[in-house]
């Protein structure tokens, strides 16, 4: 209808479409109108398609952003707590090399009085089996030399004051007495018997109790040179006596 009333105006027009439409021009209107807005209405209706579907990415991103944050949460916390126990492990493994040093010390003072005792171990094995020997061999007894202390000297000094004392009164009673007796006896018989050196007493004869030694010094242990030298001393006082006695009865028999 239209393309007759035109007479040949189609404005690039389909046929089939110039054949449908009205020849009034308002009718005309009214049908791009509708034709206007059914065309907007596919496009919205596709925009509002697609905005429903970048609407759902976006919801689901939002739940892996959440997802995210929090591993981000549990992955921090667990740092935390793996610099915690970090720390606490730097601490143990300092007291850990503080107890290592402390006991390699211990062990190195150990492994010393080890060693220290080892070689006394040895010493004192080595001394049994020396006892041993001298014992299954025969061999004399390893006695220590005795030796003189400030005790025993001054005993000594003052048991030959005593001897001199009692020697020189002696004499001159025995003079007096031999002199008034026998006045025809040689002074110097007397003298030379008098003035005997006194006999030593060997080393190997036990010693004997003498009462000229006082309890307190009995009662300390003396060492065996003292005994020697007071008992001689002692001895030796009475064999002045006995050969004094014994020329005064020689001569009185004679």
């Amino acid at each position: 209808m239209l393309a007759k009333e035109s007479g040949g105006s189609t404005f690039d027009l389909p046929e089939e479409l110039l054949q449908v439409l009205p020849s009034d021009p308002f009718d005309q209107l009214d049908v791009a109108r509708k034709i206007t807005s059914i065309a907007l209405s596919t496009r919205v209706s596709l925009l509002e398609a697609e905005s429903s579907s970048l609407r759902d990415k976006l919801t689901e991103k939002d739940q892996q952003i959440a997802d995210l944050c929090a591993q981000i949460d549990a992955l921090e916390t667990s740092l935390s707590e793996t610099s915690n126990k970090l720390v606490m492990a730097d601490q143990e493994k300092e007291s850990l090399l503080k107890d290592n040093a402390s006991l390699s010390n211990t062990v190195r003072k150990l492994q010393r009085d080890v060693s220290k005792l080892e070689v006394f171990r040895r010493k004192l094995m080595q001394s049994l089996q020396e006892d041993d020997e001298s014992s299954a061999t025969g061999g004399p007894p390893i006695i220590a030399k005795p030796t003189l202390s400030e005790d025993d000297s001054a005993l000594i000094s003052r048991t030959t004051s005593m001897r001199s004392q009692y020697s020189d009164s002696g004499a001159e009673d025995r003079d007096s007495d031999v002199s008034a007796s026998r006045p025809g006896l040689p002074h110097g018989l007397l003298l030379a018997s008098q003035t005997s050196t006194p006999r030593l007493t060997p080393p190997g004869s036990p010693p004997s109790v003498s009462a000229s030694v006082s309890p307190t010094r009995t009662s300390k242990p003396v060492s065996p040179r003292r005994h020697a030298v007071s008992f001689s001393t002692s001895r030796g006082m009475f064999d002045d006596r006995s050969s004094i006695s014994s020329s005064d009865s020689g001569s009185q028999s004679g």
